[in-house]
């Protein structure tokens, strides 16, 4: 009678699992592997930001045998945690669907280390997708030593430009500058920040000026 029972109890639990909403499903860690390529993304107007919200993405899902849109919608937002989207990778045996969820984020506690960051991972870019950007993955430290993390879309802000985490050296030690948000034109003179040698018009050049920013010379 044990087995059975334990049996019937496995297939509720299978059962259960099945019909899942995608995010929660991410949540115990199911991944999905298919040989049909998704179709394309489909277009969605990003809707105005929330305070407290997060806006998740439409994706493809699969679902009885096919892919099946699932519409963008709001999540919460999560202290301590960063909301991943769905995404599909292509691997050797199909295409993997890495599923939506929440992540922890370590932020850093350190204000340098001594070794060097490795070169960065080769990783194939998906195709465009509308109002958002491809922000590639960069070395992060944790626990001692240098980690991956793997790349994944960032939604558009306008007027506004995406610089992603890089590493500088200085006098043998290594600092990580976060990724950060830009103005377009901080100082709106019609001079790309790229480009602008001096943002702020105090007369100092950006490369000599500690707060480049800042119109004031101290």
């Amino acid at each position: 009678m044990i087995k059975p029972t334990f049996y019937a109890a496995a297939m509720i639990a299978l059962s259960a699992a099945a019909f899942l909403p995608a995010s929660a499903s991410a949540e115990v860690g199911l991944s999905i592997v298919v040989r049909d390529a998704p179709p394309p993304a489909r277009f969605e107007s990003i809707p105005v930001a929330r305070h407290g919200q997060v806006w998740a993405p439409g994706y493809w899902n699969w679902d009885g045998g096919r892919h099946v849109w699932l519409s963008g919608h709001w999540e919460s937002e999560r202290r301590g945690e960063q909301y991943r989207h769905a995404e599909w990778r292509q691997e050797r045996d199909g295409w993997r669907l890495q599923p939506a969820g929440w992540i922890a984020v370590n932020a850093p506690t350190y204000d340098y280390v001594e070794m060097a960051p490795p070169a960065p991972r080769y990783e194939r870019a998906p195709r465009p997708r509308p109002g958002y950007n491809w922000a590639p993955g960069s070395w992060e430290w944790r626990h001692g030593r240098h980690e991956w993390i793997a790349g994944s879309w960032v939604a558009v802000r306008p007027g506004y430009v995406y610089n992603q985490p890089h590493w500088r050296e200085r006098e043998g030690r290594w600092y990580r500058e976060e990724a950060r948000w830009e103005r377009r034109d901080a100082d709106h003179d019609g001079i790309p920040n790229r480009y602008d040698r001096d943002r702020d018009g105090d007369g100092v050049p950006n490369r000599h000026d500690r707060r480049p920013d800042n119109p004031h010379r101290d």
